[in-house]
C-alpha cells in the first residue's frame, strides 16, 4: 500500500459535523491484495510477534481452513508453496508474514451469521483476538457503546450484500499515548491522561477492507495500521477546531471507551 501521509489525515478523518460512528464505506483507493517489501519495519514488528507471542497474536479454529484457502487464491504469487497438506494456522502465519495488513477471518454459521473463526492480529488497538475468536459481529461489538444500535443493522446488511470478488474500505481512528503499533492490552502501556498534551498523542489510523469468499461463505477483514504524531496532522488547516469539536462532541461512554479524557478536547486549542 501507499505510505500514508500525516498531513492529509485531517482531511480524510476529521469533519465539521458533531461525532458519530460513520458507516463510510466506499470502493478501494488503494492496492491492497499484493505482497510487501519484507524488510520494512512493519512486517519486521509482525515477524516479533508472531515468533515471540503467537499465542496473544494468532487464533485458529478448523471452520477457517476453507476461508483462508479460499482467500489465498487473491495471492497469485505467494512466496510459499500452499498444498492441502499444509496446515491451516501455519498457512495464515505464512501469509501474515509476508502481508502487512492484520488478518481477520470469518465465516457464516448454521444460522447465517457470520462469526470470527481465525485471525492474525499483531498491532490491536486495545483489544484481544483471544476475547473475540468464535463470536458473531454484533457480540465482537458489544463493548462499543452505541455502536450496534446505531449502525449495527446497517454493518450486517452491508456484510450479507457485499458482492464476490470486490474489496470495500473503511477508516477508523482512535487516539493513543504512545507510538507503539502493538496496543494489546496485555503489554499495559501508557494510557492518555486528564495531563495529555497534543505533542505526547498519537493519532492511530485504522485502513480497514473487506472481501467476501463466496465458495467458503467467508469474509477477509483485513487491518492496515499506521500511527502518526497528532502534532503533525493537526498542521493541516482547520484541523484543531475541527479535532477539538468532535471531541467536545463525543459522548462520555464512547470516549471512555477510547481512553480519551474530557479534557483533552482544551489541550487540542
Amino acid at each position: 500500500m501507499e505510505p500514508v501521509l500525516p498531513e492529509t489525515l485531517a482531511e480524510r478523518l476529521f469533519t465539521d459535523s458533531p461525532f458519530a460512528f460513520r458507516f463510510g464505506m466506499q470502493r478501494p483507493s488503494q492496492d491492497w491484495f499484493r505482497w510487501e517489501d519484507p524488510h520494512q519495519e512493519a512486517l519486521r514488528d509482525r515477524h516479533h510477534w508472531l515468533s515471540q507471542e503467537p499465542q496473544r497474536h494468532l487464533a485458529w479454529t478448523h471452520e477457517a481452513d476453507p476461508v483462508l484457502r479460499e482467500a489465498m487464491g487473491l495471492f497469485p504469487s505467494t512466496p510459499f508453496h500452499a498444498d492441502s497438506a499444509t496446515d491451516g494456522s501455519d498457512l495464515l502465519k505464512s501469509l501474515s508474514l509476508h502481508w502487512e495488513p492484520d488478518v481477520l477471518l470469518l465465516r457464516r454459521d448454521a444460522a447465517g451469521e457470520f462469526r470470527l473463526v481465525a485471525g492474525s492480529v499483531c498491532f490491536p488497538s486495545a483489544w484481544d483476538l483471544r476475547e473475540k475468536i468464535g463470536k458473531t459481529v454484533d457480540a465482537i461489538h458489544a463493548g462499543v457503546p452505541t455502536l450496534n444500535e446505531t449502525l449495527g443493522a446497517r454493518i450486517r446488511a452491508f456484510l450479507d450484500r457485499l458482492p464476490p470478488g470486490q474489496t470495500f474500505e473503511r477508516d477508523n481512528w482512535g487516539l493513543a499515548a504512545h507510538g507503539e503499533r502493538n496496543a494489546h492490552p496485555d503489554r499495559a502501556l501508557p494510557r492518555m491522561t486528564p495531563e495529555s498534551a497534543v505533542d505526547s498523542t498519537w493519532l492511530r489510523l485504522e485502513h480497514q477492507a473487506f472481501r467476501c469468499l463466496p465458495d467458503s461463505g467467508g469474509l477477509l477483514f483485513a487491518i492496515h495500521l499506521t500511527v502518526h504524531p497528532l502534532k503533525v496532522v493537526l498542521r493541516a488547516q482547520g484541523a484543531q477546531e475541527q479535532l477539538a469539536s468532535l471531541l467536545r462532541s463525543m459522548p462520555a461512554a464512547i470516549a471512555a471507551y477510547k481512553g480519551i479524557p474530557p479534557q483533552f478536547s482544551r489541550a487540542v486549542l
